[in-house]
């Protein structure tokens, strides 16, 4: 169990004994709690929706549901705008939209959510913050001579609960020293130190209770009435637990807590908990090193939505301050949207430090440094696309002289940062075998501006990446020739074995994006054409290039490598030189000699490149096309 901290965060109830039965819950209406020792049979056993239709044992029709809801005959059922978000009433965290989008469009009443990260990325930060921010909406009643409701509460149109924040890792004064330095000081989040969910679970199904069993009317030492404290044990709109690892319940039996056993239980537990009651919870939950929440899969199967806070870390291991909360499972909304943080470390700060501030623009964020008057050599912009939001991210690129001065090619190096190391080879490997452009005895740095990651594949619209090769290989390309790539111009597309640019998704909400964040020219794989452009056709040879003017940007659609990269630099690359006649003897005529003619020549020149098995350094391959 929890080890009696139950008394420090609520006002001083205690438990009764050393542990508290395993509550079922009932499975009528009024939601009374029984108890029981033995275990239940299923983890939905005695839920009871808000409507009183789970355990009457006969399907109801989904029309007469919707009428409960509050819906019309002639609503839009299908649409996600703001009528449908309170006719589900669903729970609008004020001041962040970013995780009102991800789970979206509001917290759903009743759903039970997992969010899993790195130890360090800001899980707890968050969930303090969002705490914080629901109990802004909570109201407590006034009492009799306390005077007229004011405009806040008579606004209030969601007359939400109380916010319990539930820590298994903190105690009360260690989490509220937290909350301090966020700047968060609201009476409506109550803090509880717990990990007995058995005991959770009672209290919470109790708050639903007119007189609650721990409440009784005998005055405490200061002479204060027991019952007067039940203003305070309102129900509660949104329960978080800190973490599910810590928990154990009865259920769970002998095994330790972060068992197997422990958190399938103490998840089931919650999870008819969220559902009898409609108070929504969500779960911390510790990450393995793979990345995957810690505990068996089928946790991940129950809850109704999987968040994974990211914190976004170069290769060199240093941190960066942008982290992003993806949805990988909701039941209530799009797992394509991410919710994009900046955390804010200055203690002077608006709000305190250390808070994990919503960025609206990330495009602006990543390119908020990068000089957009210039033409710059080695740095391109690529037009990413994180879950349903598009992104503009800067590309840079470095390639130098191997350290050894070109004189081997074992010591080139292939340093990156942001994207794959494989996307690199091969984009170096088309370079050269498509394009004539060689990068042998080179050595080549690759960094994505600002910490972003793009080699990580979390949604069905992303590619891993690649959608980022067309700005890789231009980036390359400028800093191995010294011609600067045009500031004015943005880059998408993924590049094929074949030299040829391949499509993405979305390429209209990228070229948007772009033209939003002031570019006048972006380079995209070729697409079908349409009627309303203006378009001028080159063709050249094995491609082409199709510059049409899209909603006021210049849209350049190049169908090879090689055309993209000649549309993004300022200047043309220079024309491939003839090769030079070769002055030594042919491998033919090599052949033809005789053998007494091979020897005669290897004695006549002892010490020979030949017979010292080395490399023939040739004029020819200094060249940056073959």
């Amino acid at each position: 169990g929890g080890g009696g901290g139950g008394g420090i965060g609520m006002g001083g109830i205690g438990r009764k004994g050393s542990s508290a039965p395993r509550p079922v819950f009932s499975k009528s209406n009024t939601r009374q709690s029984s108890f029981t020792s033995s275990s239940s049979s299923s983890w939905l056993d005695g839920i009871d929706d808000p409507y009183g239709h789970i355990g009457n044992n006969e399907p109801i029709s989904m029309a007469d549901i919707f009428k409960e809801m509050g819906f019309d005959d002639n609503d839009d059922k299908t649409g996600d705008g703001a009528y449908r978000g309170q006719r589900e009433k669903r729970i609008i965290i004020p001041m962040d939209e970013e995780i009102n989008n991800v789970f979206g469009g509001g917290l759903m009443p009743g759903s039970l959510t997992l969010l899993g990260g790195d130890p360090g990325v800001g899980k707890s930060t968050l969930l303090l913050q969002m705490a914080g921010n629901v109990a802004k909406l909570s109201i407590p009643p006034r009492g009799i001579g306390m005077g007229m409701a004011d405009d806040k509460e008579q606004n209030n149109n969601q007359n939400l609960g109380p916010v319990w924040y539930i820590s298994g890792e903190e105690n009360t004064m260690q989490v509220a020293s937290r909350a301090s330095r966020l700047g968060i000081y609201e009476s409506e989040l109550l803090l509880l130190c717990e990990t007995d969910v058995d005991f959770i679970a009672e209290m919470i199904v109790s708050s639903y209770e007119e007189d609650p069993p721990w409440m009784n009317d005998e005055e405490n030492e200061d002479g204060d009435i027991g019952r007067g404290r039940l203003q305070r044990r309102r129900k509660p709109c949104l329960v978080v637990i800190d973490s599910i690892q810590t928990m154990v319940c009865e259920a769970g039996g002998s095994s330790a807590a972060g068992g197997i056993t422990q958190v399938r239980e103490c998840v089931a537990l919650f999870l008819r908990l969220a559902k009898s009651t409609g108070v929504s919870i969500v779960l911390v939950g510790h990450v393995t090193k793979t990345g995957d929440v810690a505990g068996p899969r089928t946790v991940e199967h129950m809850v109704d939505c999987v968040l994974y806070l990211e914190g976004v870390r170069g290769s060199s291991g240093t941190a960066s301050n942008v982290r992003m909360l993806r949805a990988a499972k909701n039941r209530f909304g799009s797992s394509e949207e991410v919710g994009v943080y900046e955390m804010n470390g200055s203690p002077t700060a608006a709000g305190g430090g250390g808070r994990l501030v919503p960025v609206s623009d990330p495009s602006s964020l990543f390119l908020s440094m990068r000089l957009d008057t210039e033409d710059s050599e080695g740095c391109a912009v690529s037009l990413m696309l994180e879950g349903l939001r598009p992104i503009t991210v800067e590309v840079q690129a470095l390639v130098s002289i191997s350290a050894d001065g070109g004189r081997g090619s074992s010591s080139s190096r292939r340093t990156v940062d942001g994207i794959s190391n494989s996307r690199l080879l091969l984009i170096l490997a088309v370079l050269q075998k498509r394009c004539g452009i060689s990068f042998f005895r080179r050595d080549v740095f690759v960094n994505v501006v600002g910490g972003m990651q793009l080699n990580r594949n979390w949604s069905s619209t992303s590619q891993g990446g690649s959608e980022a090769d067309l700005a890789v290989a231009i980036a390359l390309v400028s800093s191995l020739t010294g011609i600067p790539v045009r500031s004015d111009t943005a880059f998408v597309g993924e590049v094929g074995l074949l030299g040829e640019i391949r499509t993405v998704p979305s390429i209209d909400k990228r070229r948007n994006e772009a033209r939003r964040m002031g570019f006048s020219r972006v380079v995209t794989p070729p697409s079908g054409g349409g009627s309303g452009y203006s378009n001028k056709r080159r063709r050249r040879e094995g491609g082409f290039i199709d510059e049409r003017n899209v909603g006021g940007i210049t849209s350049i659609q190049c169908s090879t490598l090689l055309d993209a990269i000649n549309a993004g630099l300022v200047s043309n690359l220079p024309k491939k030189p003839a090769r030079r006649k070769s002055t030594q003897t042919s491998y033919v005529e090599r052949d033809a000699l005789s053998g007494l003619e091979k020897d005669l020549r290897r004695k006549q020149t002892p010490g020979s490149l030949e017979d010292l098995q080395l490399d023939i350094i040739d004029d020819d391959e200094d060249l940056i096309f073959e």
